[in-house]
């Protein structure tokens, strides 16, 4: 199972200021859980610093010293060319993306248009297989002018846009599973027909899922092939309780949750099989039985989870441990069943009220007569995106500055 831990925009500012704090004790939970093997990376999804300076990317240095161990994949956003120049974001991507906890990339350089000229800027992008999943990391930001506020937008440039063809060209004959990861939408990027291409390129490819950054809120927009889905922000948190998305592809199934930080471990998500707002393809249930699985975070041993799986409100049947991340169970699918649930404790106790911790996650799986839907009339936009969904942290209503103009 591949599972990553994506934290969203930073907007790095003072060392002094809450969301730092808030990286910081991210980054500390999610570090506790790569130790125990439990999550394959971070994901940083761009505009790390609010103006794209050196001290500002220091701050983020610093937080992410004190966990030199965990990797960490990372992309630019558009306030990481706040000003025109990437030379401080081009330096922390040379220490942190060229190391090897973030995968020993390297920066290229190349030609991309402007409104009036074209320039050669320096682009990060990458790709890598983790844990059986080829993973495509998207640079979208375009050259800009050199000041703040002006001349920015989102472009990938022909020889970037080239490359993401062979890439999942070679994935698609190889039959690997792909992911890609921006820092927006294939529909925010300013060229309609580098729009179009990104849009047609990863539904194509049969892409699982795509990771973003950028809107500031949590949503989820499935088109029936791809799960296009965005984390909120860390440095405004205009969407609830700070913290950070969960996401894994277990076999055809893609699923996606978001953990607040003020929600202690364990947390359960179902992987498999999909819900059927998320699902590719029909449950398989030949013999009226459907295989469950779940991915557990938790410090705690395994042996001290206690994991059950219900139907609707039936009995509880028991899970049982399916390598170091995740649990499983081979239950009855009646006809008719509709809720999917899992419970997890790990024997862990809330300080304050004595009380077990636990978490439960819930799905409504797929149908055996599932129809994916048509293509969409904008393929890689938000026109899909799903109503609220509180279970997995989505409340569906675009709070943030970059959708309907909020200040920060």
């Amino acid at each position: 199972m591949f599972a990553f831990a994506h934290i969203g925009d930073l907007h790095l500012e003072a060392a002094t200021d809450p969301n730092v704090a808030d990286l910081r004790a991210i980054l500390a939970e999610v570090a506790r859980l790569h130790a125990r093997d439990l999550i394959d990376f971070a994901y940083l999804p761009g505009d790390l610093a609010e103006d794209g300076t050196a001290a500002q990317y220091a701050v983020l240095e610093r937080a992410l010293d004190d966990h030199p161990d965990l990797p960490v994949r990372l992309i630019p956003g558009d306030h990481d060319r706040q000003f025109g120049t990437m030379t401080a974001f081009d330096a922390l991507f040379a220490r942190v993306a060229g190391s090897a906890r973030g995968g020993a990339h390297a920066a290229r350089r190349n030609t991309l248009p402007r409104p009036r000229d074209p320039a050669c800027v320096t682009q990060y992008y990458y790709a890598e297989t983790i844990n059986g999943v080829r993973c495509l990391f998207l640079d979208t930001v375009s050259a800009g002018y050199g000041e703040k506020g002006f001349g920015l937008d989102f472009r990938l440039g022909p020889r970037q846009l080239a490359w993401i063809a062979r890439k999942l060209a070679k994935a698609r004959a190889a039959g690997r599973p792909c992911a890609v990861f921006t820092h927006v939408y294939p529909d925010d990027l300013r060229v309609p027909e580098e729009r179009a291409a990104l849009a047609g390129l990863i539904r194509d490819a049969g892409v699982r899922l795509v990771e973003m950054g950028h809107t500031h809120y949590n949503e989820l927009a499935p088109d029936g092939r791809t799960l296009y889905a965005a984390a909120r922000s860390v440095g405004q948190n205009e969407d609830g309780s700070v913290g950070y998305a969960v996401a894994a592809i277990d076999g055809p199934a893609v699923s996606w949750r978001f953990k607040p930080l003020d929600r202690a471990l364990p947390f359960a998500m179902i992987t498999s099989p999909a819900d059927r707002r998320l699902a590719t393809a029909s449950l398989d249930a030949p013999d009226g039985r459907i295989e469950v699985r779940a991915l557990v975070l938790s410090t705690a041993d395994p042996g001290d989870w206690t994991c059950r799986v219900r139907v609707d409100d039936g009995l509880p049947h028991p899970m049982i441990p399916d390598g170091p991340r995740s649990v499983r169970a081979r239950i009855d699918w009646p006809e008719g069943a509709r809720r999917l649930s899992v419970e997890i404790a790990d024997g862990t106790v809330n300080p304050r009220t004595g009380a077990p911790n636990v978490d439960r996650d819930a799905i409504e799986p797929a149908g055996r007569l599932f129809t994916p839907p048509p293509v969409p009339e904008r393929p890689g936009s938000d026109a899909f995106r799903l109503p609220a969904w509180a279970q997995k942290g989505v409340r569906g209503d675009q709070l943030g500055p970059n959708r309907n103009g909020r200040h920060w």
